[in-house]
């Protein structure tokens, strides 16, 4: 094990299985494409850092066609320029700059990659070895769901909250999570970045800047962390959650090793999928498992909806704890499974503590009441509501609400804001890059 490190900083290490791949020579100019000008990108050898760990520049004649979307691809290479320093009154020089002129590239898939080391039974284990007791599995799938996270999707911004609970000790252990999670992730991903981003919550403060966060949309990922319980002043600035970390009754051990190479491994692995659920499958998910949430809260005596966009949000971070890129329906009775496993018992421990008033969250469930959102957004969002009840439509084109609000006042910049806003806070869903949208709870 090494002490938790920084992913950008590396020199020597550690490297994930994919990056060691990638790291070969015959794979010298595979990567992430991310553009830095109008002709020119860099290779990554892991999308989630700052560090690119290749010496090239790549430029691209005007004649070459290289995908606009920033993906993983092999680049042809017409040939290689570099620029050589060589210090007064030296004889050893070094390269400055080092340029590879594009002559094409060839798309690779992520399956053509290598898997993680260790299995995700392996990964599960441990990832809470230093907790001795009952239920830790359970445990371990919870702590796995919220750092794995989700992609960002049709829903917006991705990501996967989580509220914290302790039934059994006292706020010590929840302080011992919170160590133990970041201590299972890069230093890099606890502060803010345009990739992932975890956050833990222990303050009022804390709950405000991750909102301000996931609204300016500038990370992809943001997952949190409820350590503990909202006062009535924080209702207004309450995220959605979608599992519970409910600490077993269990003995904590301090890990004096820092971070295990195998589980930097795995995570890093299970986060390049983005999992695909088709449309005509999507129903058939909600319908499962939200026939299965509302069997577990009747027996909590609590009557209460589940959120669609959360539904979505929990079946990604399945598959990448699973590394599945296609969930279908050969994994809903899996998935069905470890909803019951992780969500009964929170439901019925906060339904007989009495806590839903006390503003602790319910995984899965629709907040009590939506953010207040601009007054554009408000006139969009009655528009659409408006032409989806009239036409009977279930699916509207981002030009048929420009149409409906064209004697309105606003502008295209303003127009688009306003779209991302609703997608961003959960009452719409976009498709096809925000050109077609449908309602959240429709």
């Amino acid at each position: 094990m090494v002490k938790s490190f920084s992913l950008d900083k590396r020199t020597i290490g550690p490297w994930t299985t994919f990056e060691r791949y990638l790291l070969k020579k015959e794979n010298e100019h595979t990567g992430w494409l991310k553009w830095t000008s109008k002709n020119t990108f860099k290779i990554f050898k892991n999308p989630f850092s700052k560090n690119p760990l290749s010496p090239y520049t790549y430029i691209v004649p005007d004649d070459i066609i290289i995908p606009s979307e920033e993906g993983l691809i092999k680049v042809n290479i017409e040939k290689i320029v570099k620029d050589i320093k060589l210090p007064e009154r030296s004889t050893i020089g070094y390269f400055t700059e080092q340029y590879c002129i594009v002559d094409g590239y060839e798309p690779i898939k992520h399956d053509d990659l290598p898997r993680p080391i260790i299995t995700k039974e392996e990964f599960l284990l441990k990832l809470t070895e230093n907790w001795k007791g009952n239920s830790i599995l359970s445990f371990s799938k919870e702590v796995a769901l919220n750092i794995l996270s989700c992609p960002k999707g049709m829903y917006g911004i991705g990501g996967i909250g989580a509220q914290s609970l302790n039934p059994y000790g006292t706020k010590q252990q929840i302080y011992y999570l919170n160590a133990t999670i970041k201590g299972l992730i890069p230093n890099d991903f606890l502060k803010i970045n345009n990739t992932y981003l975890y956050k833990p919550i222990k303050t009022k403060t804390d709950e405000l800047s991750a909102n301000k966060i996931i609204m300016n949309g500038k990370t992809d990922e943001v997952s949190f962390n409820y350590l503990y319980r909202l006062s009535p002043q924080a209702k207004e600035f309450m995220m959605p959650t979608q599992v519970p970390i409910i600490i077993p009754e269990s003995i904590y051990n301090s890990n004096k090793w820092g971070l295990d190479p195998d589980i930097f491994d795995y995570q890093m692995g299970a986060m390049l999928y983005n999992p695909i659920i088709e449309e005509e499958n999507q129903k058939q998910l909600n319908h499962i498992v939200a026939n299965v949430g509302n069997k577990i809260l009747m027996k909590s005596s609590m009557q209460l909806s589940l959120e669609g966009s959360s539904l979505l949000k929990l079946a990604k971070a399945w598959g990448r704890l699973n590394l599945k890129n296609q969930i279908d329906e050969d994994d809903f009775f899996k998935m069905k499974n470890d909803v019951i496993e992780i969500y009964s018992e929170s439901f019925d421990m906060i339904e007989d503590a009495k806590l839903w008033d006390s503003t602790y969250h319910l995984p899965l469930i629709q907040m009590p009441y939506k953010k207040n959102i601009s007054i554009n957004s408000n006139i969009i969002l009655k528009s659409i509501k408006k032409q989806i009840r009239e036409a009977g439509l279930q699916r509207i084109s981002k030009e048929e609400i420009k149409n409906q609000i064209k004697e309105i006042k606003i502008s295209c910049y303003e127009f688009d804001l306003a779209l991302k806003e609703l997608v961003d806070l959960g009452y719409l869903y976009h498709h096809k890059n925000y050109s077609e949208f449908t309602l959240a709870d429709y």
